[in-house]
């Protein structure tokens, strides 16, 4: 586990160094012929896709046409993105009340990410979609929700949080096939995180994407 982190932090590191050098891109250091992408603004999704018979969980930008890489593919929370956890027991899931965190919120601020869910191209023969958190590693000590808010109250999807009663690592009912949607994305410290995720269909022939890895830059 130790070595893994090493290795993930010395990846992102790499990237990030490039960053500086080159804004937008930084060179791959495989045979992958793109450029890596750090992204720090704009929309993307985590791109459900079915065609004959495959289901595939990519990274997509809202407004272009292609499918990204998560692999090829860096998502950058800014330290202007902090936020603090509000007091009150609804938000007890979030982190200690007073707490900082990183945050990729759900109204879209144009200087920030604005990270969501797309299932649009799965047929509704296929769905829900369940989507399942499999893996998670950050910074010691780090945890890491999504959740949506209506009405003052939040509905977690995804949550590590340790607190009694709040890992959630199956997303409640799972994606509505034809939909998408946007959330919070919360991060507690500053650092680098790797999310292990897995989509599956429902119905039909129970298609998987198998297990994709994203990559997180807070701070």
């Amino acid at each position: 586990m130790k070595s893994r982190s090493r290795l993930l932090a010395t990846a992102a590191a790499a990237i990030l160094a490039a960053l500086v050098a080159a804004p937008g891109t930084a060179a791959a250091a495989t045979g992958d012929v793109r450029p890596y992408a750090i992204v720090d603004s704009g929309e993307y999704h985590l791109d459900v896709d079915y065609s004959g018979g495959a289901l595939t969980l990519d990274l997509k930008q809202w407004t272009g046409s292609d499918d990204l890489s998560p692999a090829a593919t860096l998502l950058r929370l800014l330290p202007s993105s902090a936020k603090t956890v509000p007091s009150g027991s609804q938000w007890a899931c979030l982190g200690p009340a007073g707490a900082t965190v990183y945050l990729a919120p759900q109204v879209q601020d144009p200087n920030l990410l604005w990270l969501g869910w797309n299932a649009v191209d799965v047929p509704a023969a296929q769905g829900p979609v369940r989507m399942e958190l499999v893996g998670f590693e950050g910074p010691p000590g780090s945890w890491f929700s999504i959740y949506t808010a209506s009405l003052g109250s939040p509905s977690f999807k995804i949550n590590t949080y340790g607190g009694f009663g709040c890992p959630v690592s199956v997303w409640p009912s799972g994606l509505t096939a034809g939909s998408y949607g946007v959330g919070n994305w919360v991060f507690s410290h500053q650092g680098n995180y790797s999310l292990k995720l897995r989509a599956t269909a429902q119905n039909g022939a129970g298609a998987t994407s198998g297990l994709v890895t994203y990559t997180f830059h807070v701070g």
